[in-house]
């Protein structure tokens, strides 16, 4: 199960893109032709079968060589992992067959306007989707969309549209400072047609603890990026800041910054690691799950953003230059990371560590019955 052609390839033109402001749709194309969208497919429907370390490790090379891809894949992956887990074997066979043959989903759930993902102003009604989403990440990627609703009876349901349908509109409308190349943007319905099919009611199972793995593959990707092009960095330099007869390479400061980040990096990996084969072991324990997770991700948010802000002492003002891009890695590091904040979750991982409180309960869903 090698990538390695491909996140070479995807690499190269990283710092390009980034620059110019350039989306990735070639890369992902790459991407889908090596078959990356399917990697936890089963064997059996076309996959490859991996297991979630195995994921893991691809989405953490993956990062290194670009970080917008793995996140804007996060709403595909997540989409895979709720196939695999879904009660109906004609619902699995008729997705994970799609997406074996190179179907990617995107995601467009999030609302700007409303107050809680149980109460979209999104609705379902005859047949007919209509309402606006945003952080509408990889959508603008995407053949089809994965979003939500409010039903004609007022339940909660998921919803799936072919995304070149009449009435869906795409916009690359992310202002954030980082992962700007993810298409986390706007995604407007109007009026689209939806076949009873592509209609689920909200289910009950939580999937937070994937979404946030895939969150530290992404980091931790950016730390080993991060890693890799300040050694290039203090290796092309002919003189260290204060000594000009020595390389910069010889300067025993430098030489301790580089072996803090690289350690750094090296513990964000052990760490994100760790959470995935938690994650795997404890499939029949959410609150588990959850609380190993979290709890990677204040350590891993923090050695990542620690690392990508250190690196800037191995070179002064020059390592600054924007053609290196070295500010591209803290600015993603520190988007990804304000994704459901360290904060809340310190307090979660805490409190189910100190009384057993479940972590799903900080984030109340109605019941199946009450949201059908």
């Amino acid at each position: 199960m090698s990538f390695e052609q491909v996140f070479a390839r995807i690499a190269e033109g990283a710092v390009q893109r980034e620059s110019d402001r350039t989306l990735p749709h070639e890369p992902l194309q790459w991407l889908r032709e090596a078959g990356f969208g399917k990697v936890r497919v089963p064997r059996e429907y076309g996959g490859q079968g991996a297991s979630l370390p195995e994921l893991t490790e691809l989405l953490i090379r993956l990062g290194r060589a670009d970080s917008n891809l793995p996140q804007l894949l996060r709403g595909h992956l997540g989409f895979v992992e709720s196939r695999l887990a879904h009660p109906d074997p004609q619902v699995r066979d008729r997705w994970l067959r799609r997406i074996a043959a190179g179907v990617i989903v995107g995601n467009a759930q999030s609302e700007r306007s409303s107050a809680s993902w149980w109460a979209p102003e999104t609705t379902l009604q005859n047949g007919r989707l209509n309402g606006r989403k945003y952080y509408s990440t990889g959508t603008l990627f995407a053949d089809w969309i994965h979003t939500t609703a409010a039903d004609e009876a007022g339940g909660i349901v998921n919803v799936f549209v072919p995304a070149a349908a009449p009435g869906v509109t795409r916009l690359d409308d992310w202002d954030g400072f980082g992962q700007r190349l993810t298409g986390s943007g706007t995604t407007i319905f109007e009026d689209v047609p939806v076949a009873p099919q592509d209609v689920e009611p909200a289910a009950n199972a939580s999937l937070a603890a994937f979404f946030q793995l895939v969150h530290l593959a992404t980091l931790a990707g950016i730390g080993r990026a991060a890693v890799a092009e300040t050694v290039a960095f203090v290796n092309g330099r002919a003189r260290n800041l204060f000594n000009p007869d020595l390389p910069a390479a010889a300067d025993p400061q430098v030489q301790a910054v580089v072996g803090r980040i690289a350690g750094a990096s090296f513990a964000a990996d052990a760490a994100t690691l760790a959470a995935a084969r938690a994650l795997e072991a404890h499939g029949d324990d959410p609150d588990a799950a959850d609380a190993a997770v979290f709890a990677a991700q204040g350590a891993v948010a923090r050695l990542v953003l620690g690392l990508t802000t250190e690196l800037f002492e191995v070179g002064g003002a020059s390592a600054t230059a924007g053609r290196r891009g070295l500010d591209r890695h803290w600015r993603n590091a520190r988007t990804v990371a304000s994704h459901n904040p360290i904060v809340y979750r310190d307090r979660i991982v805490g409190q189910y560590r100190l009384d057993g409180t479940s972590p799903s309960s900080a984030y109340p869903r109605p019941r199946l019955e009450e949201a059908a």
